[in-house]
């Protein structure tokens, strides 16, 4: 007998790729029992798109509240279900996603998640160079390796066991913008039980540029780093100072692509965002204070000109605590 799957797909502002996510679904080999919809206080053309979609769908609109509470409250929506599975408006679902991942919860009945490689693009829908889940974390975490760096779990390439999930309280309610919510989940679930991993891209995963992604997910860490801190101790004390130093490497990383490009402002700023989770770090503070000096005396002394080979995956493997 097949799985019941509850889709959760929480959506704001997303009527350019929503319909792709929802045809997505839709279209599964293992259909799920159902796909709940939450509008997050969108201000687009989104209610126009879900209304094309009528009776195959469930739509919950909400007071814009994060897309923590979009996703709890689809699966409060929801009638009882054995998994549940969020798929975020701007990716979408391989046709086997569901079938392969729920086929792994029935045939390990400790594990509580199931979760896969992605396919990564751009907010285009361009493929990506990037390897989402590297060789070295192609694997099943324990807690412990959860609190040593991010691991590469997307929420759009998971399916959970609901009652775990409803276990531990779904996504935490502080988190009211993106960024952190699904790693600080995945701990929590850990504690519960092992989870499962499919050495398969079954999703395909909208990837933006680094900039955006640690300004977008800037107020999420704050918040990770006291639930992580208070709920782990010492522990969580060191995974935050990994996640620190990722931000304060990236920030570098894109600085020193900026004075590259000739950019000093860009370049200043950079080095700001860094300094944000280290005022002290000397380093940043020395590129920072050399972006007001001649453009070819600030990147000798900042550590030289990044080649035109640097790319975001290099960016990946100096930082990748960053993208959770």
């Amino acid at each position: 007998m097949d799985a019941k799957i509850t889709a959760v797909v929480p959506v704001c502002n997303g009527a350019a790729t929503l319909g792709r996510a929802i045809d997505s679904a839709l279209s599964q080999t293992l259909a799920p029992a159902q796909i709940v919809v939450v509008d997050d206080g969108s201000t687009d053309e989104t209610p126009t798109v879900l209304s094309k979609y009528r009776n195959r769908i469930t739509v919950v609109r909400q007071k814009r509240s994060g897309p923590s509470a979009a996703r709890n409250a689809g699966v409060l929506a929801s009638p009882p279900s054995e998994f549940v599975a969020f798929l975020d408006a701007d990716d979408a679902w391989h046709p086997d996603m569901l079938r392969v991942l729920a086929d792994t919860l029935k045939g390990d009945r400790v594990a509580v998640l199931a979760y896969s490689d992605v396919d990564a693009v751009d907010e285009s829908g361009r493929g990506l160079a990037v390897q989402v889940v590297p060789e070295e974390c192609a694997f099943a975490p324990s807690l412990n390796d959860l609190l040593r760096q991010w691991w590469p779990i997307l929420p759009s390439a998971a399916v959970l066991r609901r009652d775990a999930y409803e276990e531990v309280g779904g996504f935490h309610a502080s988190f009211r913008a993106p960024g952190f919510e699904d790693p600080y989940l995945w701990m929590q679930m850990r504690e519960i039980g092992p989870f499962a991993y499919v050495n398969r891209r079954l999703a395909t995963y909208c990837l933006p540029p680094a900039p955006a992604r640690m300004e977008k997910y800037e107020n999420g860490y704050k918040i990770f780093d006291q639930l992580v801190c208070d709920r782990y101790g010492v522990d969580g004390r060191r995974l935050i100072a990994n996640v620190r130093h990722a931000f304060i490497s990236a920030w570098g990383f894109e600085g020193l692509k900026a004075l590259n490009a000739g950019d000093k402002y860009a370049a200043r700023r950079a080095f700001r965002c860094a300094l944000r989770y280290n005022a002290f770090d000397m380093r940043t503070l020395l590129r920072w204070a050399r972006t007001f000096l001649p453009l070819r005396a600030a990147l000798a002394l900042s550590g030289g000109y990044v080649t035109r080979a640097s790319s975001d995956s290099s960016l990946d493997g100096a930082a990748r605590g960053l993208y959770g």
